[in-house]
Parts: C-alpha cells; sequence; structure tokens
C-alpha cells in the first residue's frame, strides 16, 4: 500500500528540468537553481543536465530538419531534446563570460529548427532564465540568448533575472539573492501574468534597434516608441511568436526556399563557380 500511496504521489509531481549552462560544480548557477527548487511549494522532482559537456554539434546546414528528415549529426541533441519535452517547467542558468551566455546555448540555437520537434510538447510551459555575472557593465547579449531560446521552444518566460554574482559559490551570501530565490520559486507555477518594467514591451527584451523614430525588438520583432513619459508606446506587434501552428509557418517557408533553390541551383553554381579556387585557405 505504501508503494502504491509513494508512485501515486510521484506522478502528481511536477519536473522542472534546469539546464546549467556552468561547467563549475556547485557553482552560481547550480547553487541558486538548488536553492529556488528548495523554496518550491509545488510537489517536484528536480532533474538537472549540466550543458557545457554536452556534445553539440554545429549545423552542417543541410537542410534535412527542414523537409522533415533525421538531422544526420549523431550527438547529445535527441538526448536533451527529449528531456525538456518531458518537463513541467524549467530553470535555465548561464554563467555570462564574455559578454555573452556560454557558447553550448548559442550551439542548440544553431540548430534551433530541431527544437520546432517538440514545441507542440514545451509550448505554455513556465521558465525562470538566470544570467549569472560579475560585472554589470559587461553582461552584454546573454539574457537575449536565454530569452531566444525559451521564446523559441515557446515558453512562457516568468522572470529573466541578472544575479551579481562573480565568485564561485558565493550567490547566496547576499541575503537580497536568498529572497529572490524565494519569489523566483512563487512565479513558477504562478497564474500571475508576465509583467515587462522595461525593454520591450511585448516580451521584455532588452536588446533592440534603432529604425528612424521606432526601436525594433531583436527577439520578437515587436515595435515601439518612447513617449514624452519615458514609457513605452505599442506600434506594432512582432509577427514570430504566437500558437505553435503559427511558429511552424517559418519551417514551411524555409521548405518553400529550398524547392526555389532546386529550381534556379544551375544559375547559381554558374555564378559561383568562378570563385571556387580564388584564396588559400589556412587550416590547422
Amino acid at each position: 500500500m505504501m508503494n502504491e500511496e509513494n508512485d501515486l504521489t510521484r506522478q502528481n509531481e511536477k519536473v522542472i528540468l534546469a539546464l546549467i549552462g556552468s561547467p563549475r560544480k556547485l557553482g552560481n548557477c547550480e547553487v541558486l537553481v538548488k536553492e529556488i527548487s528548495e523554496r518550491l511549494e509545488t510537489a517536484h522532482v528536480l532533474k538537472l543536465i549540466r550543458m557545457p559537456p554536452l556534445n553539440i554539434r554545429s549545423c552542417s546546414a543541410c537542410y534535412g530538419c527542414i523537409m522533415d528528415q533525421v538531422c544526420p549529426q549523431k550527438d547529445d541533441m535527441n538526448f536533451l531534446l527529449d528531456h525538456i519535452a518531458e518537463a513541467d517547467g524549467y530553470i535555465i542558468a548561464s554563467p555570462v563570460y564574455f559578454l555573452g551566455a556560454h557558447s553550448i546555448f548559442k550551439r542548440i540555437l544553431d540548430r534551433g529548427f530541431l527544437l520546432y520537434n517538440i514545441l507542440e510538447s514545451t509550448y505554455g510551459k513556465p521558465c525562470i532564465l538566470l544570467n549569472l555575472y560579475g560585472m554589470e557593465e559587461r553582461i552584454g547579449a546573454a539574457p537575449h540568448t536565454l530569452m531566444t531560446l525559451a521564446s523559441f521552444l515557446g515558453l512562457r518566460i516568468k522572470a529573466s533575472v541578472n544575479v551579481k554574482a562573480a565568485l564561485p559559490g558565493e550567490v547566496l551570501l547576499d541575503k537580497k539573492i536568498a529572497l529572490k530565490a524565494r519569489k523566483l520559486a512563487n512565479d513558477l507555477f504562478s497564474e500571475a501574468k508576465e509583467r515587462h518594467a522595461h525593454g520591450c514591451p511585448f516580451c521584455g527584451c532588452e536588446i533592440v534597434r534603432m529604425d528612424k523614430k521606432e526601436f525594433c525588438c531583436t527577439l520578437c520583432h515587436g515595435r515601439f516608441m518612447i513617449g514624452p513619459s519615458g514609457k513605452p508606446i505599442r506600434v506594432r506587434e512582432g509577427k514570430i511568436f504566437g500558437a505553435p501552428e503559427y511558429m511552424l509557418l517559418h519551417k514551411t517557408w524555409l521548405s518553400g526556399m529550398k524547392q526555389e533553390f532546386l529550381k534556379t541551383k544551375k544559375e547559381i553554381l554558374r555564378t559561383t563557380l568562378p570563385y571556387k579556387d580564388t584564396g588559400e585557405w589556412i587550416v590547422p
């Protein structure tokens, strides 16, 4: 009877998957994620994947994935996607090294069309994004990278937080961060709507392009202006994110572009072949 009760309890537990972008054991990323888990009142099991050791190979630009073919790269990508698809919520944490998140996340995004394969399983699930940095003026594009990964998985970004913690494992020495961990734990599975105190008024991304008198968000491509009061004024919502069937139009469009390439392949080859022997390639 006890085993049956334990099995039932286990079935009712949420699965939180933590993607740890630091190679350092018990470093700031890992410790903060575990503190959030400890503070979470929802019954759950915390599963963690240390990202840097994963074998994620570079995209070979074969376009097989958008043609519904199996990716030829034999690596850990399917292992990662399978675990992402099975989780109920996510905490993604990365150290900020040189003006950005750990490179493992960019390698995953370079294979980003594979994310569409699990979009229907991940869409609408909540996540928290953590960027652990030492120097605030050197945080660079780190938050943008994690937001891009979460957004193309269709996740609800409940919070994207930049946390100052430079020395290994020091993150919880600051009591304010410990209190922040409690709030993040409460936010993860809450029904509260996400609020963007600054950045893009549509998605919260802080990196924008200037386009005449408007700002264009580099993530969702929403357009906005800054009003006289200093608050953003929405001009036009971006056309990248939405329901899974809408987001998958991107893949459909690219599939059509490959067909267009095949039609003009001979003409393209006539244009490019004269450049074949120009220059000298340098290899290790």
